[in-house]
């Protein structure tokens, strides 16, 4: 060994070529540690070379692009480094070995942090979609093994978190029994950025209205009709006919102003040549707008299948406003791919029963 040791040393060292000293056993020992180092500095090359090339295309280990993801979230090396108690050089090792593989740069360095490229910011999204994908596999397999029938997670939108999924979810219980099901019910765009990281497979909501992303679609299973709305204390509620002009001197609330209705009103507002005031109380829970409603002489625009007890018991009456409903289109939002999971699709054939009883 100390001679291959030798023979290294005097290639990388040309005083020592053809000469041999009588090297004492302390330097012996030192230099049979710096071949140690160099054996491992070669094995790790050419084992980073297989992993990278692999033999055919680009292969990415997926602890690179967990670590890669952490990087864009945290805005620096080091506050990645932090959040996966690694070494700064280590991840910057990482993110190096990603972006030689990938014959990209992935990251544009600041003075104060990193900020994703075109095609960092791509390979983000997809290492998201992957990552979740991957979870999801392998608790699929899982469930497999032990005989149960997987999961599935899926969003919502609020109008449609009572009744409709609790029978959609009732149909599916029927259909596929064990199968354990994760709703989130969020806003819309919060909903459609899980979506396409894949961290929910399907959305129950109103048609998305605005966005072009060829990696969804839309499903509409339902129309969806909402009204002006006040309790029957209200000054307004037995007028036969009203004007949204009639409304400007009453307190209103309403979903914020990102919620799509909200854009409706505004338009009708604005074809009367008027103006919509800010709302005294804006909010994205349709629960407490029922309640203002209901108990504070609030007016409010909902959908009907959300107060449908309520229209029926007296409790609230809708407003006979010129221009109103509004009506729109409903159903499932889905990621665009080929084929779906068993489980997802037991879901998708629920709703679809459900919306047509």
């Amino acid at each position: 060994m100390f001679d291959r040791v030798l023979n290294i040393v005097e290639v990388h060292f040309g005083p020592f070529r053809g000469v041999k000293p009588n090297w004492n056993p302390l330097i012996k020992i030192y230099i049979s540690f710096i071949h140690a180092f160099y054996l491992l500095i070669f094995t790790y090359i050419d084992w980073t070379h297989i992993t990278a090339c692999g033999g055919q295309g680009k292969f990415m280990e997926l602890k690179q692009l967990r670590y890669f993801i952490a990087v864009v979230d945290a805005g620096s090396l080091t506050g990645a480094s932090n959040v996966l108690h690694i070494t700064q050089p280590a991840l910057t090792r990482s993110i190096k070995n990603l972006e030689a593989q990938l014959e990209a740069d992935l990251l544009e360095r600041k003075t104060r942090g990193v900020l994703p490229t075109k095609a960092g910011t791509r390979l983000y999204h997809q290492a998201k979609v992957i990552l979740n994908e991957t979870t999801r596999t392998a608790s699929d397999i899982t469930a497999t093994a032990r005989g149960e029938s997987g999961s599935i997670r899926v969003g919502v939108a609020a109008m449609f978190s009572g009744e409709q999924m609790a029978t959609i979810l009732g149909r599916l219980a029927e259909t596929v029994p064990g199968l354990k099901v994760d709703v989130i019910e969020g806003f819309f765009e919060e909903l459609i950025t899980d979506l396409k990281h894949a961290r929910v497979e399907a959305i129950l909501s109103i048609a998305p209205t605005g966005v072009t992303d060829d990696s969804i679609e839309f499903e509409p299973l339902l129309s969806v009709k909402s009204h002006f709305v006040v309790g029957t204390d209200h000054p307004l509620a037995q007028k036969k006919t009203l004007t949204v002009a009639d409304l400007t001197e009453h307190k209103m609330a309403m979903v914020g102003a990102r919620g799509h209705v909200s854009l409706l009103v505004a338009d009708l507002f604005a074809s009367e040549k008027l103006s919509l005031a800010t709302p005294a109380v804006e909010t994205n829970s349709l629960a407490l707008l029922r309640s203002l409603v209901l108990y504070h002489d609030y007016i409010s625009i909902l959908p009907d299948h959300f107060l449908a007890a309520d229209l029926e018991g007296n409790r609230i009456v809708r407003l006979p406003v010129t221009g109103t409903p509004f009506e729109r289109s409903a159903g499932l939002i889905l990621r665009r791919r080929d084929s779906r999971r068993p489980a997802i699709s037991h879901f998708i054939s629920a709703a679809r029963q459900v919306s047509k009883s």
